[in-house]
């Protein structure tokens, strides 16, 4: 059995998707045995950038590190994602467009699978240092949650 594939996916892979990604990471680290690889990526190919520093330093004081450059989502490297993570509706709807159809399953809300609720998360870059508190506060209570959800009943890699 192979390891267990999660991307998560945002606009832009500067805020959201990667504080998903690192702090799950960094919460799996403490769980080896779960055999879970997290990478991130975003819908609009604006180039490689650096994370979004209101982000990072919001997350810092979560104390999640969040590191490297923006990647932008290709259709082979999601077809090979067991889950696909996304916080909006809309960009849910976008990714249908791009996953193969038999994969559709895959493709989550961040909520839903973190809280048990179909809702958004906001985006929040251009807004206040509140809005990035808020949101990063949201992604890294339920990443919490996913890990302690994945200790329980382990998620199965999909061959």
């Amino acid at each position: 059995m192979g390891k267990y594939n999660i991307v998560t996916v945002c606009k832009g892979n500067a805020c959201r998707s990667p504080l998903a990604h690192y702090a799950l990471e960094q919460m799996l680290e403490e769980h080896p045995e779960l055999d879970i690889e997290v990478w991130s990526c975003g819908t609009r190919g604006w180039g490689i950038n650096p994370r979004d520093p209101q982000m990072c330093e919001a997350a810092s004081d979560l104390g999640i590190t969040m590191k490297g450059t923006t990647q932008h989502m290709h259709r082979d490297d999601l077809a090979k994602a067991d889950c696909i993570v996304t916080f909006t509706q809309q960009l849910r709807n976008e990714l249908t467009q791009v996953v193969p159809f038999g994969h559709w399953d895959r493709i989550v809300l961040f909520d839903e699978l973190a809280f048990g609720e179909k809702t958004d998360v906001e985006d929040p870059r251009g807004m206040s240092e509140a809005v990035y508190a808020r949101v990063a506060k949201h992604i890294v209570e339920g990443c919490r949650n996913i890990v302690n959800r994945w200790i329980e009943n382990p998620p199965v890699h999909i061959e």
